[in-house]
């Protein structure tokens, strides 16, 4: 196969841009007092939609880079692989708030146990890791463990699973327990619908696909203007009814999104430079998500200090372009050169085959 998804590319890179966007609003609005275009509004945090995007391009992704694999070493391959890409870069970026944290005595099990296990919950409410964009590898990982058991034990192992998590997100709904907060978590549900979307782009014509998009845009778009209610905040996390509505008000038109993107490729054209610019912010979107949050607590501190004063809207335009740059820095000097040193052997070096 070898595709290129050069549209789902760009979705990443957009998705990564959307919630560092709505960090840097609450840096200039929030934490600083300044006024933004974005107002105190629904535009302010609507963002944070990306990462809706984001587990819904994940699903997908794993999806066609498994596609006719099965068995314990296509398992093994799998998992190392996701590790090495999600892991190492995550908890180098991690260290320097741990360091901080430890010596200031703030750093407790259950932050410690979330940051390095990903288990965010290890009681009713959500602990967020050290570095604050880790709360979503928590349930990539979740999302890779399953997936691997269904690579493990084929087709039939796959629907039990994907049973067993629908039992365990209505149990949600009655009893508050932690494994039932996490394992059943509704989010859980876009990565489904990423799934569902590898195995079904092939199939449906291409003239759904500008359907798909204009019809997914216009339901995001339709959020920031009516109101989202909650479903932007950690309560989308602590509570399933809260959850289910991010799902359906965020994650179905952002899946629309997707889905139309990947119809809409074509993989039989060359790539022209859009399309390998598309594809290197792709690339770096993993690292520019993770990093930025860095880059928002030093220029805080820059900002609060006095030493720089700045409109509301220069904040949010100087911190979404020094996270950017940041991001592309620690992609090309640190997280390419990590995946090179925990490149697996060479037998199973086709297994993510379409990139995006």
């Amino acid at each position: 196969m070898g595709e290129r998804f050069y549209g789902v590319q760009a979705l990443r890179f957009a998705a990564a841009t959307a919630v560092v966007a709505a960090h840097a609003v609450d840096l200039a609005g929030t934490r600083l007092g300044l006024e933004t275009l974005a107002g105190n509004g629904p535009l302010a945090d609507f963002g944070a939609v990306g990462v809706d995007v984001f587990f819904v391009i994940s699903g997908f992704v794993i999806a066609m880079t498994t596609q006719g694999r099965s068995g314990l070493a296509a398992v093994g391959e799998f998992l190392w692989r996701r590790f090495r890409r999600v892991a190492p870069i995550y908890w180098l970026l991690s260290l320097p708030i741990l360091i901080g944290m430890a010596r200031g005595g703030t750093l407790g099990a259950e932050m410690a146990t979330a940051t390095f296990l990903f288990w965010p919950f290890s009681g009713l409410e959500m602990t967020f890791p050290a570095l604050g964009p880790g709360w979503t590898l928590c349930f990539e990982m979740l999302f890779y463990a399953g997936f691997g058991l269904s690579l493990a034990g084929g087709r039939r192992v796959g629907w039990g699973l994907v049973g067993a998590y629908a039992v365990l997100l209505v149990a949600g709904f009655f009893v508050a327990a932690p494994v039932l907060r996490f394992w059943g978590a509704p989010i859980v549900l876009e990565f489904l619908l990423g799934v569902g979307i590898a195995g079904a782009w092939r199939s449906a014509p291409r003239w759904a696909g500008p359907w798909a998009v204009g019809l997914g845009l216009v339901g995001l778009g339709l959020t920031p203007a009516f109101g989202y209610g909650r479903i932007d905040g950690v309560e989308a996390l602590n509570d399933p009814a809260t959850g289910l509505a991010r799902v359906l008000i965020w994650g179905l038109p952002g899946a629309l999104v997707v889905f139309g993107a990947v119809r809409m490729e074509r993989l039989d054209r060359a790539t022209g430079r859009l399309g390998r610019a598309a594809a290197f912010m792709g690339d770096a979107s993993y690292s520019i998500y993770l990093t930025h949050v860095l880059v928002v607590r030093a220029l805080g501190r820059l900002f609060e200090s006095g030493l720089v004063a700045l409109p509301g809207d220069a904040v949010v335009a100087l911190t979404v372009a020094a996270s950017l740059a940041a991001g592309v820095t620690v992609h090309l000097w640190v997280e390419r050169s990590l995946l090179k040193v925990m490149t697996p052997s060479p037998v199973g070096r086709g297994l993510e085959r379409p990139r995006a």
